[in-house]
């Protein structure tokens, strides 16, 4: 039967085949190529004392976090456009305020950006929850120690020592308050006036940045502003955070806030390690300790170690009316 086909047939039968073919691979060749396309949830690690590198604070707390390191940290999460909400894993009591200041500047452009969640781990209190403040929610572990919105003035004073062992130190100065707060003679009351004015001064700036960002959350604003610190579940109480929990819990309400599976894939994004060259450059705690002599410091609880410098903190020792 086959060969009774005419040739005409089988020439027809080919061109439909291949007509078939040619349509097929056109469709193809326009149809739009779906790929899959991840979504993470980028985990910041923001862990140690708040400084500057140069900072005293080096010499005390060995575990240091940095502007400049957040800065790198915020830059490599704000590129990449994979990673859809931000968890940051923060545990720190704090620190210099000037670093705390521009950390949080960063992390409330980050959040503009992103989805941002953060969660307190071990501490977070004073510059800690300082520069967890902007982020959508506030989640701790329930043994965590976070809050400590006050101020508290500490002047090391040398005069009695330097007395019994027959040292003594003259300072030239230009105006009567030139030197307040030296470790060399007693505070006068117009200087303890001062001090606790600049007080007074930094810890209006924190309470402006927990109203700002906390709202009607909290319950007590009279509680809050005593200072004192809070556990995660007293915390929880009194509105300062917005949950407690595990890491897990925060990185499931990040994805919910940023409408993405809860299952979605983890990167952690961490400081860089130093290089050998870069610690062996870095410089002498010698060095370190003449660069500054007064520091300024959102921080609790305070150092154990004191060097023979001044401290502004942000604590729980002095209540801020």
């Amino acid at each position: 039967m086959w060969r009774s086909f005419k040739w005409w047939v089988w020439i027809l039968i080919g061109l439909m085949i291949g007509a078939a073919l040619s349509s097929g691979v056109c469709y193809f060749l326009q149809a739009p190529i779906t790929t899959v396309r991840l979504e993470y949830v980028g985990l910041i690690e923001l862990s140690g004392t708040i400084a500057y590198s140069e900072s005293p604070l080096t010499l005390i707390s060995g575990n240091v976090l940095t502007p400049s390191e957040v800065e790198q940290l915020v830059r490599q999460v704000s590129s990449d456009s994979t990673i859809k909400t931000v968890v940051l894993v923060i545990n720190s009591p704090g620190g210099s305020a000037a670093a705390s200041e521009e950390i949080y500047n960063m992390l409330k452009k980050l959040s503009g950006e992103k989805v941002v969640v953060s969660y307190i781990t071990e501490y977070g209190a004073s510059g800690g929850y300082y520069i967890a403040l902007p982020s959508r929610e506030i989640i701790a572990s329930p043994h965590a120690l976070t809050g400590s919105v006050g101020a508290v003035s500490i002047v090391l004073n040398y005069k009695e020592l330097m007395d019994k062992i027959g040292v003594k130190a003259e300072t030239f100065k230009s105006g009567r308050l030139k030197d307040v707060g030296s470790a060399w003679r007693e505070l006068t009351d117009e200087e303890r006036s001062l001090l606790i004015s600049m007080i007074d001064s930094i810890a209006d700036v924190f309470k402006e940045r927990v109203r700002e960002h906390r709202g009607t959350k909290i319950k007590d604003y009279d509680e809050v502003f005593t200072a004192r610190p809070y556990t995660g579940v007293q915390a929880l109480q009194a509105g300062v955070i917005d949950g407690v929990g595990s890491i897990d819990d925060a990185v499931k309400r990040a994805c919910q806030l940023a409408g993405i599976p809860e299952d979605s894939p983890r990167r952690w994004v961490r400081p860089r390690a130093p290089s050998i060259l870069e610690l062996l450059l870095g410089g002498g705690t010698s060095e370190q300790a003449m660069k500054l002599n007064y520091e300024v410091l959102l921080m609790w609880p305070l150092p154990s170690i004191l060097e023979p410098y001044q401290l502004i903190l942000l604590s729980n020792e002095r209540s801020v009316p």
